[in-house]
């Protein structure tokens, strides 16, 4: 729309009421008179035209931008931050193996028992206290010195430690000799060692009973085994990646092995008499066997190795399970089990 400002109103309508005079006065052409009043309107109108909503918006932005702008503060200068070198990557270095000579990891050492025999006395009377006997086992030759003699130490610990229940029980039996001059009953300490290996692991049941009065008697009974080129302990844990599996199929060997040699069963001829005839039956007899559920302790040790390079080699492993004191063993063929062996089993079970 376009606005007329107040001034030039006024100055328009002062026009306007002189032409009016003039045409009450005189005739005139009113087409002209009508232009030229259009063409005086013109030169006093001034168009102006709404500011559009974006240069409002600048121009406010300007104003806020002067009145709010702050200090510049000047910016600080990044500081290079320098880095390593890349060192090269070494080549790798072929061996050559064709020098290297082989070597035979087995049947390295030896195994010794050695029998004894000791006895105590009374002081007083000459009476005999209790004896100390059976075997002890010692090392040599092992190509490896360190681990004979950490084996060594640790079965003559065992050792020393049926000497220590023998010097007890021979100390309580010397007190009540002094004062009762009786011997109530006379000691007895077995001990005794029993050891398997297949040239790389050493396995060693260890043993001893104490007999005599009935309140000291006991059994212990320990196990075992010795890589002899590491010197490392050989478990179930070690040799295999599932110990439970490989145990309760060993424990059903043994159950087997046992019950196999009990399966000769004894005849024993009953005697029937009758009014009529005398009868004779005869009664089979199995004697009890324990089960694989049945054994309190059970170890796996090694076992002898059979059989020619060339025609085929049968490795076996010894079984040990103790029931009330009693060793059951068995040897089985560990190839048919082999499934549960870990690589390391492998290498030391199956040679």
């Amino acid at each position: 729309m376009k606005k007329i400002e107040g001034n030039k109103l006024v100055a328009l309508l002062l026009s306007a009421g002189m032409v009016t005079a003039l045409l009450a006065a005189c005739t005139i052409n009113t087409d002209e008179l009508g232009e030229g009043i259009s063409d005086l309107g013109n030169a006093f109108t001034v168009q102006t035209e709404k500011p559009t909503e974006t240069e409002m918006t600048v121009t406010e932005a300007t104003e806020t931008s002067a009145e709010t702008t702050p200090e510049e503060t000047e910016a600080p200068t990044p500081t290079a931050t320098p880095t390593a070198t890349p060192s090269p990557t070494p080549m790798p270095q072929r061996v050559d193996f064709s020098d290297y000579t082989e070597v035979d990891l087995t049947d390295g050492f030896t195994v010794t028992l050695e029998d004894f025999s000791e006895s105590v006395h009374a002081q007083k009377g000459d009476e005999l206290l209790g004896t100390f006997e059976g075997n002890r086992l010692v090392v040599t030759e092992a190509s490896n010195e360190t681990v004979m003699g950490a084996i060594n130490l640790i079965v003559d610990g065992f050792y020393k430690e049926a000497e220590g229940a023998f010097s007890r029980v021979a100390a309580k039996a010397e007190s009540v000799y002094n004062l009762t001059g009786v011997v109530e009953s006379t000691y007895a300490v077995n001990v005794s060692f029993e050891y398997t290996t297949n040239g790389r692991v050493l396995s060693v049941l260890m043993r001893y009973d104490v007999t005599g009065v009935e309140e000291d008697k006991s059994t212990v009974i320990d196990f075992a085994s010795f890589d002899m080129l590491s010197g490392q302990y050989v478990t179930s844990a070690s040799v295999t990646k599932d110990p439970t599996g490989l145990e309760n199929a060993l424990k059903a060997a043994l159950e087997a092995d046992i019950k196999a040699k009990a399966a000769v069963t004894t005849t024993v001829p009953v005697t029937t008499v009758t009014t009529e005839e005398t009868t004779e039956t005869t009664e089979e007899t199995a004697p009890k066997v324990p089960g694989a559920a049945d054994f309190e302790k059970f170890y796996i040790g090694a076992g002898t190795t059979v059989g020619d390079p060339n025609q085929g080699i049968i490795s076996y492993v010894t079984l040990f399970g103790i029931v009330d004191g009693e060793v059951y063993s068995a040897k089985v063929d560990v190839s048919t089990y082999a499934g549960y062996l870990n690589r390391y089993g492998a290498s030391v079970l199956i040679v």
